[in-house]
């Protein structure tokens, strides 16, 4: 599903107007009718609406909200933010608005704001859409910051007014409204999912309006959100004749004195990838944990309590970096490693605090290989940012130099491309933000690496597969409970659900 700017959703508005064709008051009403649906399926009847309505189109689709709320027997209100001019769609709205004597407020003055102390009140935000691209001022401002000061649950919709689409890095967080739920029309926004924003975004929701998929496919955007439907017929499928040979053999450099569970469980999350073999190569004071932590994994032992001794290639793909430490025999011999081998890698954790030292090497990397830093690990690697899009744009500055793949973890983990692309994951939840975590998605990229998927799907696939089994295991052990290991014991479930 592509993420476009605020011009290209419009183009697609426009679009989808013409090729049905269906008129510009018809699509907000479908628009409506759809936020509707999803408010009736998530409050009942005991709630009082405010809704917030400026003099755009969002104020259009707020005054249609309200008229199919109303007509449901939900208490709404409307106040609208007094101008000397609407469109043609809030004028339209407002007259069926007041054939149904729904109630109406207009706000000319701050002394207009009304008292939202009532408990059961909750605010549905129309006053500014997605085509902003300035600063609020004036009695809008202060609106938006009277709206924040209550602490209301608040229900944006198609963006929270003050926020622009995509860049935010001029803008004003002090005038953007701090909403609980975006309901997101068909699209994504970028805004919605950069970590910056996440004060104020909310939970996003992906609200289906019936835009045109050809005019949005027509679309150029290197931005892209992936779901479940990126991967209909995705996953290889196993001949019969197939032998654990067939898929491939993984190498995890893992695990230090004390930090032998990270080699654990991101050797078990290769093997139960996929990968047909695995091989741990630890240091002597872990031989017996894993052995009996996961049977099925070989062992290769290097060095007593740290890897200090050179590593085979073995023909192998190497997953390195989790628990390793820094040491110096250490980096010593990861640098080796790196110089030596020529086939897309994984590196994780250690692995990049030891690249993040030694930047001269960088150009040794493997082409392909895939880097998965947390933010703290990625801005030792890129330097501090000042924004969300500085970050981006340095990573893919990094990927596309020494033509690697970066998977930065977060929320929403992105997968940089040396071709300039951001491929931003949908599955996952807070549940996710849990010690060890990284370690499993570093053994699942790198068995499906092994497996013969390439290094863009590897990534994109394995966060996926990540987050989907994160969200099974929540659903038993809650997200405040949730380990590590509980994401492993789920990928099986999460592989048959996209079956």
């Amino acid at each position: 599903m592509k993420i476009l700017s605020a011009q290209q959703i419009k183009e697609v508005d426009e679009a989808t107007m013409q090729l049905e064709p269906i008129s510009s008051i018809e699509l907000m009403e479908r628009a409506a009718s759809a936020c509707a649906d999803w408010i009736i399926h998530h409050y009942n009847t005991t709630k009082h609406f405010a809704i917030f309505c400026g003099s755009g189109n969002n104020g259009g689709d707020g005054l249609a909200i309200a008229r199919i709320l109303k007509q449901k027997h939900y208490n709404v209100t409307v106040f609208i933010l007094s101008n000397s001019v609407y469109s043609d769609n809030v004028e339209s709205n407002f007259e069926l608005w007041q054939k149904i004597n729904g109630n109406t407020v207009s706000i000319k003055s701050e002394e207009d704001f009304p008292n939202l102390k009532d408990e059961s009140l909750v605010v549905i935000d129309c006053l500014l859409g997605s085509g902003l691209n300035r600063n609020i001022k004036g009695l809008a401002a202060k609106l938006i910051q009277n709206i924040n000061k209550v602490q209301k649950e608040v229900i944006a919709i198609d963006i929270p007014s003050g926020m622009y689409v995509d860049n935010n890095a001029t803008n004003l967080h002090s005038t953007i409204i701090t909403a609980t739920h975006t309901l997101s029309l068909e699209l994504p926004k970028l805004a919605l999912i950069l970590p910056e924003n996440r004060e104020k975004s909310g939970q996003m929701h992906i609200i289906p309006i019936g835009l045109n998929k050809e005019a949005i496919e027509k679309q150029e955007s290197k931005y892209e959100w992936i779901t479940e439907e990126y991967f209909k017929d995705f996953l290889k499928k196993r001949n019969r004749f197939s032998h654990k040979g067939n898929f491939g053999h993984v190498k995890i450099v893992a695990g230090s004195k004390g930090k032998i569970g990270a080699a654990v469980l991101t050797s078990k999350a290769s093997i139960r990838s996929g990968a047909g073999l695995v091989t741990a190569e630890i240091p002597d004071c872990g031989y017996i944990v894993l052995q009996t932590a996961i049977p099925e994994v070989m062992v290769k032992i290097n060095g007593d309590s740290k890897i200090d001794g050179r590593i085979d290639l073995d023909d192998h793909t190497f997953g390195i970096g989790p628990g390793l430490g820094t040491d110096k025999e250490t980096t010593k011999e990861i640098i080796r490693l790196i110089n030596r081998n020529t086939e897309p890698m994984v590196i994780d954790a250690d692995g990049l605090n030891i690249l993040s030292e030694h930047k001269e090497e960088w150009d040794k990397i493997p082409i392909n290989s895939i880097l998965t830093p947390h933010p703290k690990e990625l801005s030792r690697l890129i330097g501090k940012w000042n924004n969300d899009f500085e970050k981006l744009e340095r990573t893919a500055n990094l990927a596309k130099k020494y033509g690697l793949y970066v998977v930065i973890k977060g929320a929403y983990t992105v997968t940089v491309s040396p071709q300039g692309k951001f491929y931003f994951n949908s599955s996952g939840n807070p549940g996710l933000a849990t010690a060890g975590s990284g370690d499993v998605l570093t053994g699942i990229i790198t068995g499906l690496l092994a497996q013969g998927y390439s290094s863009l799907e590897s990534c994109i696939f394995g966060i996926y597969l990540h987050g989907l089994a994160g969200n099974i295991a929540s659903q038993e052990k809650g997200e405040a409970c949730m380990i590590a290991s509980d994401i492993i014991d789920n990928l099986g479930k999460a592989y048959l659900s996209l079956q």
